[in-house]
């Protein structure tokens, strides 16, 4: 696993991830700046998958990544409806959802946010613990954790 200060839209790799609600507008944060550089088509594809799948809580759906170089953004369901507190444990279930989706659609590199940590509201030092325990260990995907103000970078490399 690797780390990086910076804006995650501007990384490369096969996947970007979203820390997404279960209906799928992107609001804020990361949705946010996904839906603005890669197009409106992303959310609309994350409404349509949501009406279609009505993804739970720590699962993941995927859509296409519009004008973003990635090849998809992978959509993990933090809340269920926008603006929702979020868990520890849904946070867990998330990575545990990644994981599965990107072997089982042959992804190799993949970069992605701190989940939860913005309106989902579950403590960065939480997260930041977990992510070195579950994804640090992983060696079949390289995994790139991306922070644009570096704070939850900080709290991550304490732990890796």
């Amino acid at each position: 696993m690797k780390t990086v200060v910076g804006d995650i839209t501007s990384l490369e790799a096969d996947v970007i991830v979203n820390a997404a609600n279960g209906i799928g507008p992107m609001g804020g944060g990361v949705a946010a700046a996904i839906r603005r550089i890669g197009g409106i088509e992303i959310e609309k594809e994350a409404i349509e998958v949501c009406r279609r799948i009505d993804p739970s809580e720590g699962e993941v759906y995927v859509t296409g990544a519009g004008k973003l170089k990635f090849k998809y953004v992978f959509h993990a369901v933090t809340m269920k409806q926008p603006a929702q507190p979020s868990s520890i444990e849904i946070v867990k279930k998330c990575i545990n959802s990644l994981l599965e989706k990107a072997r089982e659609m042959k992804i190799t590199s993949m970069v992605l946010p701190a989940l939860a940590t913005g309106v989902g509201g579950v403590p960065k030092e939480e997260v930041a613990k977990v992510y070195a325990s579950m994804l640090g260990k992983v060696t079949d995907i390289d995994i790139t954790v991306a922070d644009v103000s570096g704070e939850f970078i900080k709290k991550l490399e304490k732990y890796m």
